[in-house]
């Protein structure tokens, strides 16, 4: 155990936090993480300062992305050490101590798209501000490169999502501890903060829930879809298809990365009546999955296959319609000519997701309550381009099979999701007898034409003879 005397007056500690101090040779990793004004930020920085004046540390303060050094601690960590007065050096990108061998350097892990963790491997201490930016793909590079037993490493942050990668993976783990702070139980925390939060709240009470009391947002900024929780509804899969219904099965094929995943949709009910994703065929056949495609199809009143052809879709797609399915045959604008399946580009699959979008909005579409697509729908995102188009995709480390099985569904829909469906009206037995008249009468009428037509083939004849 360390004790609090050991360490300067630098040191002011909320009493939450004190369990940090007091078993901190207990933990290799500290996740900490709270709303604004919490002291969670000041507080590592002091503490990290106060170790590095008493043993010689190599320290690390990294971030997702950091364009410049004012992105990082290094102003909070500056003003603390002039403020106190404390035996260090201030560079312009680094601070080094004047006795110790404790370095602080400053790191963005994500540099013009690749991960950059140099040096990282011998580190003593690493403190990940802002923790609720980081991809799962750097958290996958970065833990491993962690090898010193000794090693500590701290997490602070203000959740974005629920699901945010750092959170997921170090909040139950035996050897993280794990604190939620808010802004109310610093002791520290300015009176000037203390007016905001009262004002955030009075305005907007999520905004507040998510600024001060670190509550993470239900979506993040840049999502697609919204009022996801409308069109949910609660009902059992698969739905027995009906012969009065037409559907339509979208298709977003995987084999290794991601995985296949079939949707039919109802076209008249405008609802997802048969979903699957082919977790455990994955790396199985191709020709299991067309199988399967073929079944769903044939099952339900031979669906409408709309399928992504791009790649390996595309040898798919031709073997589906050799073998007489009801494959979607796109048609480009301005021309006549017409190719199987769906192959995406920027414009395609941007008309694809905003199909989807407004479907979602005007609540014209209904779906299982599924947790995997319903998450995959939260999570989508939007990136705005320089030439005024938007690139959607799963955020960084996320799938987005189930999201384009469903738009692709929807498309095969074509424009029926505008319309209303009107249930037809119970078939009686007045019905039945009036259906047998219209029947007997065009049997008739066909029987009419058809002794019509010989007589005409026989006056025809008779002609060709008397010509000759």
């Amino acid at each position: 155990m360390l004790l609090i005397d050991e360490y300067p007056l630098i040191v002011r500690v909320p009493d939450k936090l004190l369990e940090i101090i007091n078993k901190f040779n207990d933990y290799r990793y500290f996740l900490i993480e709270g709303g604004r004004g919490s002291g969670k930020s000041n507080f590592v920085a002091r503490f990290l300062l106060s170790l590095a004046e008493l043993y010689n540390l190599r320290i690390f303060c990294g971030r997702e992305t950091q364009a410049s050094i004012d992105e990082s601690v290094y102003t909070l960590l500056s003003d603390l050490i002039r403020t106190n007065n404390l035996n260090f050096d201030i560079h312009a990108t680094k601070i080094d101590h004047r006795t110790k061998q404790s370095p602080i350097r400053f790191r963005g892990f994500r540099e013009q798209g690749s991960i950059n963790i140099k040096g990282i491997e011998g580190m003593d201490f690493l403190w990940v501000d802002e923790a609720q930016a980081l991809t799962k793909m750097t958290l996958d590079v970065l833990v491993p490169t962690i090898r010193k037993n000794t090693a500590k490493v701290f997490f602070t942050m203000n959740r974005f999502l629920k699901d945010d990668p750092a959170f997921e993976l170090f909040r139950n783990r035996k050897d993280c501890l794990h604190i939620h702070i808010d802004y109310f139980e610093n002791p520290y925390c300015p009176q000037a903060l203390v007016n905001e939060a009262k004002e955030c709240k009075a305005r907007n009470i999520e905004d507040y829930r998510h600024i001060w009391l670190g509550e993470p947002l239900p979506q993040s900024n840049n999502a697609v879809f919204r009022g996801i929780s409308d069109i949910v509804e609660k009902y059992a899969l698969p739905v027995a298809p009906q012969s009065t219904f037409e559907y339509s099965v979208g298709i977003d094929l995987a084999k290794s990365v991601d995985n296949t995943v079939l949707t039919v949709m109802n076209k008249q009910l405008k609802r997802v009546e048969y979903f699957e994703r082919m977790e455990s065929e994955n790396k199985t056949s191709w020709s299991y999955q067309k199988e399967k495609i073929a079944a769903i199809s044939r099952r339900y009143n031979n669906a409408l296959i709309v399928i992504d052809s791009t790649g390996v879709g595309d040898p798919i797609v031709e073997d589906l319609h050799r073998d007489g399915l009801n494959v979607y045959y796109h048609q480009k604008e301005n021309s006549d000519i017409v190719t199987p399946g769906v192959k995406f580009n920027m414009i395609n699959k941007e008309r694809l997701i905003e199909k989807l979008k407004v479907a979602i909005e005007m609540k014209m579409i209904k779906i299982p309550d599924i947790q995997v697509l319903i998450d995959e729908l939260i999570a989508y995102e939007s990136i705005a381009m320089p030439s005024g188009n938007h690139r959607y995709s799963a955020p960084e480390g996320k799938h987005d099979d189930c999201v384009i099985s469903l738009a692709l569904a929807l498309w095969g829909t074509n424009f029926g999701m505008y319309e209303a469906y009107v249930k037809p009206k119970p078939y009686s037995h007045i019905d039945e007898f009036w259906g047998h008249v219209k029947r007997d009468i065009q049997i008739n009428k066909n029987l009419l034409t058809n002794e019509h037509e010989e007589r005409n083939l026989d006056d025809e004849g008779r002609n060709l003879e008397t010509e000759f």
